[in-house]
């Protein structure tokens, strides 16, 4: 898979293709039922596959409050849509000037001139470019007079409800792992560097390891939870901590994992963690071998869970 940044856009000399547009933030199963669209068209019609999203959020730049939390990394969304099978991953640099960039210009310029398209995906909801001034009814004239076709995408529902990305971030604030799978179409995972901590659990007889998660995600309620751990490409059952460990009075949240069955060195490898059940949440403890006895629990619960 290429992936091109919009700085580059007039760079490259591309073949036909037929994009995606969306800011595919949690790439759920309504994103995974318009990309899986636009992947079978691509095959129908000989054309190069491709996905022009945008970093940052775009809610981000014109929240005006920098209070966008992420559901999957940069990093994360690249992954899966390199799995998925596309050609073509296009990195649009969202700005303030780009926000106010009237949506014909912005179809002439990026997405006729520069990006070569033919075709082009979107949902049925789709609003783009200034104020959100682009729509469906929009892009098809202006399909018409550039020569690209659109295909609208209707919404994923389960029951009644469209599946959103804003709906995950509820859930998972609210920690409903089953429901947020159910709307993902896998388990949530947080992607992550591991860092230097206290050193508390090796004293203690279960190290962990201390995560500084790679982007702003929205993150569940504090807990301790079931998890499968990835580095390396080796899969690890273990549990993880989100809290500030009240124990012992400490206000920095953290996110810590212990994993029963590694030996080894993990400081500053990245790794993932796939939240899978919710075990506790997090409480203080009279004294600390209330504490270790507690986790110790944890883990023989993990291993029946998992």
């Amino acid at each position: 898979m290429n992936i091109i940044r919009s700085n580059t856009f007039d760079q490259y000399e591309l073949d036909k293709n037929i994009i995606a547009i969306g800011s595919f933030d949690g790439i759920h199963k309504g994103h995974k039922k318009i990309l899986d669209k636009t992947l079978k068209l691509a095959d129908e019609k000989g054309l190069k596959s491709g996905l022009l999203t945008f970093e940052p959020h775009p809610q981000e730049i014109v929240g005006g409050d920098n209070s966008h939390f992420y559901i999957y990394s940069k990093a994360q969304k690249r992954k899966i849509i390199k799995e998925m099978g596309f050609d073509y991953y296009f990195e649009m640099n969202f700005s303030k000037d780009l926000a106010q960039t009237p949506f014909d210009d912005f179809v002439k310029k990026i997405i006729v001139n520069n990006l070569n398209t033919r075709h082009i995906v979107v949902g049925s909801d789709f609003t783009l470019g200034y104020k959100g001034d682009g729509n469906i009814k929009k892009l098809k004239r202006l399909g018409k007079k550039y020569k690209f076709q659109v295909t609208a995408v209707e919404p994923k529902k389960i029951g009644e409800h469209k599946i959103s990305s804003s709906v995950i971030r509820d859930l998972i604030k609210a920690g409903r792992l089953d429901e947020l799978k159910e709307h993902l179409g896998n388990n949530f995972k947080i992607e992550g560097k591991v860092v230097e901590g206290f050193g508390r659990g090796r004293k203690l007889g279960i190290p962990t390891a201390n995560i500084k998660p790679s982007t702003k995600y929205v993150l569940p309620p504090d807990g301790v939870y079931a998890v499968y751990f990835y580095v390396n490409n080796d899969k690890y059952k273990g549990v993880v901590n989100f809290g500030h460990k009240p124990t012992f009075n400490d206000e920095n949240f953290t996110i810590e994992v212990h994993l029963p069955n590694f030996e080894g060195d993990l400081y500053e490898e990245y790794v993932e963690i796939e939240l899978v059940k919710f075990i506790r949440g997090e409480k203080e403890f009279d004294d600390v071998d209330e504490l270790v006895e507690t986790i110790k629990q944890d883990i023989l619960y993990m291993e029946e869970l998992l």
